[in-house]
């Protein structure tokens, strides 16, 4: 193959950067899920020194390998052990049985057959019927290599490497090999997929002996040597298999072994039934096991309202999940994103158990073209996924395919709606896909169609007329005559009909339309909340209970929150009880008078300290607070506590409205009359006046009717509570009554029946 300088130079590079750099192992996955491991530009199928880092990827290592640097010598001995076994198999398996015989002292042979059967022309013969024949296992051996030459003429048409002779033929060798090696799955169609992007990367890779004279890098001129390319193909690609083969299963591994025929019977057997636990588990191939894994376990558990929707339409998960699982993606992409995903996928995981949540995030990346879409827009979309475009990628956003298997990984790590959602954000984020999604269309108006009209009494009469007649003759067509309909179903279809053909019905039709269109308009007028129009992107739904879930089911959402609340409350009753044990162990004894005081709180602080490391160690959210702080810290603490609540209730109590005192009400109207009184002069008594004892009859009955003797009452009492000034006062006396005494009312004494003639001691 025609190599050039700079993929020289970049193939040693990674080479120095794999195995000369001290870099561990993980350090280097890492670097490749970061797009840091290969330099230069990563968008074409051929990238110099791919192979090299999936030989050391696929390569099976001890235990701790990932967190060792990689050594070249380890993977070259790998190498040479696969590269002799290829050989081995090839010489062995493309050699017809008569050529078979003279490789008998071979080590590769593990099949042996006694000398007896194989010098019998009886059984040893091209045209021999005998049942252990070796000519019949060479025949069906090159009925299978056709069937794989098939496949492999249509490998990638659109790729012109595979499209030439010595290539097919080496892809077809290494896929009869793996064929024959494993019976029990054999060749099935798909793996000529997985194998051509593996031999096209060590094909790129390969160099000569010339190209690379540096002795530095003799172990890479081995690695990658030009001489065996078809067998480091044929080594990774059983890697590969390791992972990938239990999804090519098709039947139980007991059907094709010698025990499934029975001692007792020469048939085989045609169902093979394991015992389960009620003695019937029929045989469920692992790929249909794994898909519906995907869609019913995974997929539920990340975004429920996709599975919800999946389920509802009724989408089969083998319907796309065959495909991508045992095709790791090749059709699903175009094959330098699949290569990518490959490169991480790989890196990642050797057993590719990740494949599965690469699946559920595929599903997540396109949930908005699946929720609203029925079964065959669903089906379409999943068999045709569509790959987000160039132009909506966010510049330093990492490569779609790359970005898809760390949403995997998310998903792996953490298996809930919360990690779901977040990967709905980032893909907002990064490949500006929608959070909302779309509302579900609406089918479009269909015109309605006519019913047709019932038959009347003289066509159902013709019609078992025409019946009659045909039974007679023969040679008459047999009309079917339709049932009697009720007088209900009749009314409703002449209604139906007689509007149609008045334009009632379109009309109708029309105007609710209309009226359909105008409510979210006339209820934003009307002030009234309509509801939202699109589906919510990522509901939290209830999850089940604690107390039903497994103890392996992960937490919820409000659970984790409510957790990290606990934490931070308990972490900080750990600090403060943390300042208080820095505080007293930084005491100087020589400074302060009492020693054995600052003794005792010193130890205090150790017993607390071992406590809060305890608590740490442990990770215990319950803290008993008596052992974070000493005992004369507790009561200072709790003193303050307390003289600190009675500042404050004394506060409050100060602050409480104190009412004001009540102001004493002055009559101004009796002191008026006093003035008037006062200013008036003195004038004699007309003789036409009452005489005294008329005007104290008068005065003791007034007394009588007026409104403070009607009641008792205890104002007047020297032991009321209520001061004298506040009493009311009694109504000022009449000027009348001032004339008619002048000066004798002055003098009088008032009468022992308890009458008086000044009741309200105005002329005192």
């Amino acid at each position: 193959m025609f190599t050039t300088s700079a993929h020289i130079e970049a193939l040693q590079s990674l080479y120095t950067r794999l195995f000369a750099s001290g870099t561990i192992l993980s350090k280097l996955k890492d670097a490749t899920i970061s797009e840091k491991l290969y330099s230069g530009a990563t968008d074409s199928i051929t990238i110099s020194g791919r192979s090299l880092a999936w030989k050391l990827f696929l390569a099976k290592g001890g235990p701790l390998q990932d967190s060792l640097p990689p050594k070249a010598s380890s993977l070259l001995e790998l190498t040479r052990h696969s590269r002799k076994k290829f050989s081995e198999l090839l010489e062995e398996r493309m050699q017809p049985p008569d050529v078979r015989l003279g490789l008998r002292s071979h080590p590769a042979i593990t099949k042996q057959k006694s000398t007896e059967s194989e010098s019998s022309l009886d059984m040893n013969n091209p045209l021999s019927l005998h049942n252990e024949n070796p000519w019949n296992e060479w025949f069906s051996g090159l009925e299978l290599r056709k069937v794989i030459a098939q496949d492999v003429e249509r490998t990638f048409p659109d790729i012109p490497f595979f499209r030439e002779s010595d290539i097919q033929d080496q892809l077809t060798d290494i896929l009869f090999l793996y064929s024959v090696l494993h019976p029990s799955i054999g060749y099935r169609q798909g793996m000529h997929e997985l194998l051509a992007p593996l031999y096209l990367a060590v094909n790129f890779d390969s160099i000569t002996d010339d190209e690379v004279q540096d002795e530095q890098f003799k172990d890479m001129r081995e690695i990658c040597s030009a001489d065996f390319v078809a067998a480091d193909s044929w080594a990774l690609f059983n890697s590969v298999m390791d992972g990938v083969s239990r999804w090519y299963e098709w039947r139980d591994p007991l059907e094709g072994d010698a025990s499934s025929r029975s001692s007792s019977s020469p048939f085989f057997k045609q169902a093979v039934v394991s015992e389960g636990q009620l003695g019937i588990s029929p045989y469920v191939a692992p790929i249909v096991q794994a898909c519906n894994r995907i869609q019913s376990t995974l997929l539920q558990t990340c975004d429920p309202l996709l599975y919800q929707s999946m389920q509802k339409v009724g989408i089969e998960p083998q319907i796309y999940g065959i495909r991508w699982l045992r095709l790791l993606f090749t059709r699903e992409f175009n094959i330098a994103d699949a290569l990518k995903l490959w490169d991480c996928l790989f890196a990642c995981d050797a057993s590719l158990d990740l494949a599965q949540w690469v699946c559920v995030a595929m599903l997540i990346r396109i949930r908005n073209e699946l929720i609203p879409a029925d079964y065959s827009s669903q089906l379409t979309t999943l068999l045709r996924y569509p790959s987000p475009s160039a132009s909506n990628r966010v510049d330093g956003a990492p490569h779609h395919a790359i970005l898809l298997l760390r949403q995997a990984l998310a998903l792996q790590m953490a298996p809930n709606p919360a990690t779901g959602a977040t990967i709905v954000m980032e893909n907002r984020s990064l490949l500006n896909i929608p959070i909302d999604v779309p509302r579900k269309p609406s089918p479009p108006p269909t015109k309605q169609s006519r019913i047709p009209r019932p038959p009347s009494t003289s066509s159902v009469g013709l019609s078992s007329q025409s019946h009659s007649n045909g039974k007679k003759g023969g040679n008459h067509s047999r009309q079917a005559s339709s049932p009697a309909l009720a007088f209900s179903e009749m009314l409703t279809r002449g209604l139906v009909e007689r509007g149609e053909s008045l334009g009632i019905n379109k009309t109708l039709y029309n105007a609710v339309t209309e009226i359909r269109r105008n409510i979210p308009e006339l209820a934003a007028s009307l002030g009234v909340r309509t509801p939202t129009q699109v589906t919510p992107s990522f509901p939290l739904i209830d999850e089940r209970p604690v107390e039903e879930r497994p103890p392996w089911e992960p937490l919820t959402r409000f659970e984790m929150e409510k957790n990290i609340s606990e934490l931070r409350s308990r972490d900080k009753t750990l600090g403060e009880s943390l300042a208080w044990i820095v505080d007293a162990l930084l005491q100087d004894e020589s400074e302060m008078g009492n020693i054995e005081k600052i003794q005792r709180q010193k130890r205090e602080a150790l017993e607390s300290l071992s406590y809060v490391r305890d608590v740490l160690m442990t990770n215990t959210l319950e803290l008993d607070k008596d052992r974070l702080i000493g005992g004369e810290e507790k009561s200072r603490r709790k003193l303050k506590a307390q003289k600190e609540a009675e500042e404050v209730q004394a506060a409050s109590a100060f602050a409480l409205v104190v009412p004001p005192v009540p102001v004493p009400v002055v009559n101004s109207q009796l002191k008026r009359a006093s003035d008037t009184i006062r200013s008036r002069p003195r004038s004699p008594v007309p003789p036409s006046l009452p005489s005294a004892t008329h005007v104290s009859k008068n005065s003791a009955e007034l007394s009588q009717r007026a409104p403070w003797n009607r009641s008792r009452s205890s104002f007047g009492s020297p032991t009321s509570a209520v001061p004298s000034a506040l009493m009311p006062r009694p109504p000022p006396p009449t000027s009348t009554g001032l004339r008619r005494e002048g000066k004798r009312a002055s003098d009088q004494t008032p009468p022992a029946n308890g009458g008086y003639l000044d009741p309200l001691g105005a002329l005192h």
